[in-house]
């Protein structure tokens, strides 16, 4: 059975009507000023809410959602579909204080033994800005996935952390407590995982915005390991359309973990359309 990877691919939500945002983990929402609420997916450090002080990210409250389809639902490198198309919608709520709550859910298959599932992810948290250059976000999120031979043994939990700037920059950690691992001596147990990436998007042409993101992620275990992750691509936005598509490579080391999930220099496509 191969070990599981950890949720880093399509954009999962997107707070704000009509606002331009890509895919995977090189791309950045973008759009409405204050109303931005970055995505916040990776790993180690948990911000503190009194870090940041600032107004609430919405000016009335906000019901969204998004379709996507994706050539392969990769998270942090590692393929969750097995190199298959999915199909993933999220639906959520932001209110004026700047509390979100939604649920996402993607059609899956950790392992190419086992049958097609579906991942369901429920989240709560808190968004907001500290200035129009600043915004930043704090999620608690669950994962589970019914339908999987295992049973709840692949459920998991998230902390997330998320610290963007100015629409180009963003910095996500990620942290969880009871991460899946299949060990050859012990079977599937829960482990401690830590994630850090650092993403940027910038204008090219248009509506045409090129894309890049690092991150290395860090599983706990007998043998702990880590493996380093990279992206680069390019994302084209017509609202409440965005299309994109991606390079997608690990280090070696996520062969040890992943066996042949990882993304070893891989393209993958996707089209969102927010609502």
């Amino acid at each position: 059975m191969a070990d599981f990877g950890f949720r880093y691919a399509a954009e999962r939500f997107n707070l704000c009507p009509d606002k331009a945002n890509g895919v995977f983990d090189a791309v950045l929402d973008g759009g409405f000023g204050g109303c931005d609420v970055v995505r916040l997916l990776a790993g180690g450090v948990v911000l503190s809410l009194g870090l940041v002080v600032g107004a609430p990210c919405a000016a009335a409250d906000v019901w969204g959602g998004s379709l996507a389809v994706t050539s392969d639902y990769i998270v942090r490198g590692i393929s969750r579909s097995y190199d298959r198309a999915a199909l993933q919608l999220d639906l959520h709520y932001l209110n004026t204080s700047g509390f979100v709550a939604g649920l996402f859910a993607s059609n899956t298959q950790i392992d190419p033994d086992q049958p097609r599932d579906v991942e369901l992810d429920a989240f709560v948290g808190f968004a907001w800005s500290a200035s129009s250059d600043w915004r930043a976000k704090i999620l608690a999120s669950h994962y589970a996935y019914p339908w999987n031979r295992a049973g709840s043994g692949y459920n998991y939990d998230e902390l997330d952390a998320d610290l963007a700037y100015q629409e180009w920059l963003d910095v996500r950690l990620v942290y969880s407590p009871n991460a899946p691992r299949h060990l050859r001596w012990r079977g599937l147990v829960g482990v401690t995982s830590e994630s850090a990436e650092v993403n940027l998007q910038r204008p090219v042409l248009g509506r045409l915005s090129a894309t890049a993101g690092i991150g290395y992620s860090h599983i706990e275990g007998a043998d702990t390991e880590g493996y380093a992750y990279w992206s680069v691509g390019a994302v084209y936005t017509f609202a409440p359309v965005s299309l994109s598509v991606s390079y997608v490579k690990t280090t070696a080391e996520a062969k040890a973990l992943f066996y042949n999930a990882e993304a070893d220099g891989r393209w993958t496509g996707t089209v969102i359309w927010r609502f």
